[in-house]
């Protein structure tokens, strides 16, 4: 066969700028990268100094460093793989360890965060070699489709003669870099420090442990997968609950620990895992948003191999608030199929044994519910509590235990839910709920209808929300209230969704003032109107739109985090993946500005972007999603807002219906 048009497939430089180089835009996500090819050298210590100020990152290990011949064969080869090129494969070369790295384009983070990059390495017996890249000018030059020389330099020698070192300077504006964020995200995404696996990891000459995840003082309740996990955890969670002793009155209290089913099934397969899930005393307990613990992590290999797949697992129950946990899945990364993302922050969602665990994570969340609810229930109320006074004297009222039982329940659920991060804001909350709650309990008893509660123990939950919904009294309850008001505004946007003239000038209109159509947990806006007039201002003087049409954007700050919003004209629907990141990156630059220029002593606020479009840009992918939200930014369509908003409250509307249509009925007999 002869190759008359002698075809050959290419592959551009300019990928390596967009899927390497521009991968990684979080420093805790490069440092990740950094920090696994550490082990993967059998590096037994990792020192990385900070220093924000002078905008330097320097990590050093003492691992098995390279010869000038290594740095051009291997580290400055994108995509050399040891698991494809090496004798050992999926093992470092001591033999001694599994390997983390896997693509081979994990090198290129340290690009991501800094405009100058000096890298000193040193095998044993050899020379120290160094070399330096100016990024800015790499960028470039992949940009040509030009390759570039790189200067050498000699690098002081490594006191184990031995190891690598790479600094970055000119760290870029916007990484954050502070020590407190950087130890606990670190702590966070690895599961092999210490000296039990003979490697350390120092942040500004302080290890990071366990510990530095900064969550389990504040751990009630736990299940383990394994027992070994359970001992470990438990060492590290001096506040778990105790109950009395059921086996042995009088005897020690018992914690609240129990053990889980831990076998994963994948067809005729089945794997083990190992790990945890906790829960804390209160959601707040688990921090904002930006940096919130509320994540189940998948790890593999002991590094973080999904950070948090929570919300695919989710099965929208309450206590899934409280959680945080994790599940050791090496089998994600014991064979020849690379599972991982090209950002190595997710798994490739269609893969059969991931698709295994997820069912495996989801049944196991949804079977921890009801011992949470039974060991939430058996701690009861807190009698000293002020606010439940009233409550107390109404439970006292209940002769029927299994009456008492149930009522209990649900003031229980009332006492442990955070509606405000307000106190105050928070106890006036509770008390209505009490209210409502109390009258609907009165009536649905009356009605002989309290086997309608049984199992629920979240006065919160959408199966309350239907049963309130056949009361009379129902907009007696606070979930009716906020649940009434929401469906106006839903309908309002529903009925005019066809129409794009209209459809702007509803989202103007009520969007800004209702931000938890975007996010059900900004409702409750704090911020300053004069800060966001100002800054909106600043913001739209920094970047007026290209087209010279109004932005229709609103500065707000709501839960901690601060949000800016953008109408794109629903008319609009050829809008570029492009055009979008641009813009978004623009806003995160224009904030962090501002507050640069007035606020110098302190840091920018955590953001969210959002992005509000007609029609999702053609082509859109996972990694567009992942690069957008690397910069705080995210797209959503009017449709899909207005889709999300039914769904979050279908199941009252449906209750709504159907017992609606009933009582006519009933009121005509």
């Amino acid at each position: 066969m002869s190759n008359k048009y002698q075809f050959r497939l290419e592959v551009d430089l300019n990928v390596i700028n967009h899927l390497g180089v521009g991968l990684y835009s979080s420093t805790p996500a490069a440092l990740t990268e950094l920090v696994a090819n550490a082990w993967d050298a059998d590096a037994t210590e990792v020192h990385i100094s900070i220093d924000p100020k002078g905008g330097v990152i320097e990590i050093e290990d003492d691992g098995h460093g390279m010869n000038a011949e290594a740095i051009k064969t291997r580290f400055l080869n994108v995509g050399y793989s040891r698991r494809r090129q090496s004798v050992n494969k999926d093992k470092s070369d001591s033999g001694a360890r599994k390997v983390m790295g896997r693509k081979g384009i994990g090198k290129l983070a340290m690009f991501a965060l800094a405009d100058m990059v000096k890298v000193t390495s040193q095998a044993e017996k050899s020379e120290v070699v160094g070399f330096e890249v100016d990024v800015p000018k790499l960028r470039r030059s992949l940009e040509e489709r030009k390759s570039i020389e790189l200067n050498e330099f000699v690098g002081k020698a490594f006191h184990k003669g031995h190891g690598t070192r790479i600094r970055l300077e000119s760290i870029l504006k916007g990484i954050k870099t502070t020590e407190v964020y950087l130890r606990v995200k670190l702590a966070r995404r690895f599961s092999v420090l210490g000296a039990a696996y003979n490697f350390k990891v120092l942040l500004n000459g302080k290890e990071i442990t366990a510990a530095d995840r900064d969550f389990y003082q504040h751990v009630q309740f736990l299940w383990a997968f394994d027992k070994p996990t359970q001992a470990a955890i438990q060492r590290l969670t001096p506040n778990l609950a105790t109950l009395p002793n059921s086996s042995t009155p009088g005897g020690p209290a018992e914690p609240c620990i129990q053990q889980i089913d831990s076998i994963v099934t994948c067809g005729a397969d089945s794997f083990l895992v190992t790990g945890y899930v906790a829960s804390v005393f209160q959601p707040k307990n688990l921090g904002s948003k930006d940096d919130s613990a509320n994540i189940f992590s998948v790890f593999a290999n002991g590094r973080v191999f999904a950070e948090n797949i929570l919300d695919e697992a989710n099965s929208a129950k309450y206590y899934q608030n409280y959680l945080v946990g994790e599940v050791h899945a090496d089998f994600l990364d014991d064979d020849d199929t690379d599972r991982a993302t090209a950002s190595r922050e997710a798994v490739k969602r269609d893969d059969p044994r991931y698709q295994a665990l997820l069912r495996f994570v989801r049944s196991t969340l949804e079977g921890i519910g009801d011992q949470w609810d039974d060991w939430r229930t058996e701690l009861g109320l807190d009698p000293t509590d002020k606010g439940n006074e009233g409550v107390n004297r109404w439970l006292a009222t209940l002769t029927d235990k299994r009456d008492f039982a149930t009522a209990k329940r649900l003031m229980t659920s009332i006492k442990n839910a955070t509606i405000h991060n307000d106190d105050v804001k928070n106890d006036a909350a509770k008390k209505i709920l009490y209210r409502g709650a109390i009258i609907g309990f009165e009536k649905l008893r009356l009605r002989k209808q309290l086997d309608r509660l049984t199992g629920v123990s979240d006065v919160l939950s959408a199966e309350f929300a239907s049963i309130f919904s056949s009361l009379n009294d129902v907009e007696e309850a606070a979930y009716s209230e906020i649940t009434k008001q929401r469906l106006e505004i839903i309908k309002r946007f529903r009925e005019i969704s066809s129409d794009p003239a209209a459809l702007e000038k509803v989202a103007q209109t009520y969007l800004f003032e209702h931000l938890w159509l975007l996010d059900p947990s900004w409702d409750r806006v704090t911020g300053r109107g004069e800060m966001e007039v100002t800054l909106t201002e600043f913001i739209k003087k920094r970047d007026p739109d290209s087209t010279g049409a109004r932005l229709d954007i609103a500065y707000r700050a709501s839960s901690g985090r601060h949000v800016v919003v953008e109408l794109k004209k629903p008319s609009l629907t050829s809008l570029s993946f492009v055009t979008l990141f641009e813009q978004v990156r623009k806003y995160k630059a224009a904030v962090e500005e501002y507050y640069r220029d007035k606020f110098p002593s302190k840091p920018s606020p955590p953001l969210d972007i959002y992005v509000l479009i007609a029609k999702t840009p053609s082509g859109f992918s996972e990694a567009d999603r992942q690069s957008l939200a690397a910069h705080d930014g995210r797209i959503i369509t009017y449709q899909q807002l207005i889709t999300d908003a039914i769904n979050a409250y279908q199941t009252y509307l449906d209750a709504v219906k159907h017992t609606g249509t009933l009582e006519a009925i009933l009121g005509e007999l």
